[in-house]
């Protein structure tokens, strides 16, 4: 409460960039959060785009940020046919898979959910994204300060918003027993439970993509 100056001065600040703010108590907060993670919905949600896109399901893509050529190919069909399907994407914005995803359900005038780690604040003001938010065809959340950086901790919470954001999860690719895709599925599938998980499989299946298939 002493710090109410320095607060309303930060929202200002926030608000000025389009970024808007709920709470669990709020009525306008994301449902899906509160039925699918129950206690473990973030306390408070920061976002920048059309709200209603987060209530609408859609297929959450997630992956690792070292992409070959056939991860990228796989994503990027994946993501068209979700968008040219009427659902959106749904993805986490970091770099490699999440990026592809989300860029190019935005290329076929797909609608786009992401759910960000890390820096609200600067990815609202993107080049790539402002149209798009512009356009009601995009909404970006952040359960953490939208100044924040990258944490490892923070990573890994955002992975559960994104399942619970989606009717469906992709795994496109998955490091075996580490990194928060890995984690993220494995937590779906032991504990949250918040959609389906599908994971690609080819002619050399990596290890940790095989790993989550036969952790069911």
């Amino acid at each position: 409460l002493d710090r109410g100056l320095l607060m309303s001065q930060a929202i200002d600040q926030w608000q000025s960039r389009g970024i808007w703010i709920v709470s669990r108590a709020d009525a306008t907060y994301p449902r899906r959060l509160k039925a699918k993670l129950k206690q473990q919905a973030p306390p408070i949600i920061f976002g920048c785009g059309e709200p209603n896109l987060l209530e609408q399901g859609g297929l959450g893509i997630v992956g690792s940020r070292k992409v070959d050529d056939a991860i990228s190919e796989f994503v990027e069909n994946a993501a068209r046919l979700a968008s040219n399907s009427g659902y959106s994407v749904v993805s986490g914005g970091a770099r490699g898979v999440d990026q592809i995803a989300m860029s190019t359900a935005l290329d076929v005038e797909g609608t786009v959910v992401g759910a960000l780690a890390e820096n609200l604040n600067k990815a609202v003001v993107a080049s790539n994204y402002r149209e798009a938010i512009k356009s009601h065809s995009m909404v970006l959340i952040s359960a953490v300060d939208p100044n924040a950086g990258f944490s490892v901790g923070n990573a890994m919470a955002r992975n559960k918003i994104i399942y619970a954001l989606s009717d469906a999860g992709l795994v496109a690719n998955a490091d075996y027993e580490k990194g928060g895709t890995w984690t993220g599925a494995i937590e779906q599938i032991k504990r949250f439970k918040c959609c389906p998980i599908y994971v690609r499989i080819s002619t050399h299946t990596p290890k940790g993509n095989q790993a989550i298939i036969d952790r069911g």
